[in-house]
């Protein structure tokens, strides 16, 4: 069945994969912005716009993220859900959020509530390949790049996680779908030595150790999920750089 779906976020690294794919598997997609041509505009911290926003939509993919107000601004769209007569709603959440004590993951917890209460749907992915690929450029412009040895990931194609949300919306999976991930489990030192490989960057890998709560729970594979996802960390980077 095709569907009216609303993305928030649309112009992020998620939300415009997630319009992309929704647009080629027939729904009828708006994707959400505050002042961005060419799309729905409505102001998630205001309300501003939401209703119309909302104006015959059957599902609201909420991938929207600013780091700082996320409580916020789910409340607003909650409040406008309720005022349009309930339409479905899939939130996109992190695999690891209830177990790594990081502020930003505790909002997330909090917002998974606020959705569950409201009879929605949270999918929890593991780390974008863009966010591994940033932490790559960054850590090696240096002669030494530190690697974590306990603490394994499993980046995840952002395409993937994008079909993922659809076969949400399209009622292909269960209410609460669980964690999903890429297609490996690999070590800091793998991914960075993939890069340098892939760059021709000659640098130096130092084993660290660093304590703390999140470590410890990184460490314990917190943020690591059962997989689910194709695309490779290499084939990722073959593609972008």
């Amino acid at each position: 069945m095709k569907r009216t779906v609303l993305v928030t976020g649309a112009t992020g690294t998620l939300g415009r994969d997630v319009v992309a794919v929704l647009e080629e598997r027939g729904h009828a997609v708006r994707g959400l912005s505050r002042s961005k041509p060419g799309y729905t505009h409505a102001d998630l911290l205001t309300g501003e716009g939401l209703a119309d926003a909302l104006d015959g939509v059957d599902v609201v993919v909420h991938a929207a993220t600013d780091g700082r107000r996320d409580v916020a601004a789910t409340t607003k769209l909650i409040e406008a859900l309720d005022a349009a007569g309930k339409p479905q709603l899939v939130f996109v959440s992190i695999v690891g959020v209830d177990r790594i004590p990081l502020g930003y993951y505790k909002d997330k917890v909090t917002i998974e509530r606020m959705v569950a209460a409201y009879g929605g749907t949270s999918l929890r992915a593991s780390q974008f390949h863009e966010l591994v690929l940033s932490l790559a450029k960054a850590l090696t412009k240096l002669p030494l790049v530190g690697f974590y040895p306990a603490f394994d990931v499993r980046p995840v194609e952002v395409h993937d996680v994008a079909v993922r949300l659809a076969e949400i919306v399209e009622g292909e999976l269960p209410a609460q779908p669980g964690d999903f991930s890429g297609p490996q489990r690999r070590s800091t030192r793998e991914l960075w030595q993939a890069y340098l490989t892939h760059t021709g960057k000659r640098r130096l890998l130092v084993p660290i150790r660093l304590p703390g709560k999140i470590f410890r729970a990184l460490r314990d594979g917190a943020g690591t999920g059962p997989g689910g996802g194709i695309g490779s960390w290499e084939e990722f980077l073959a593609r972008k750089l």
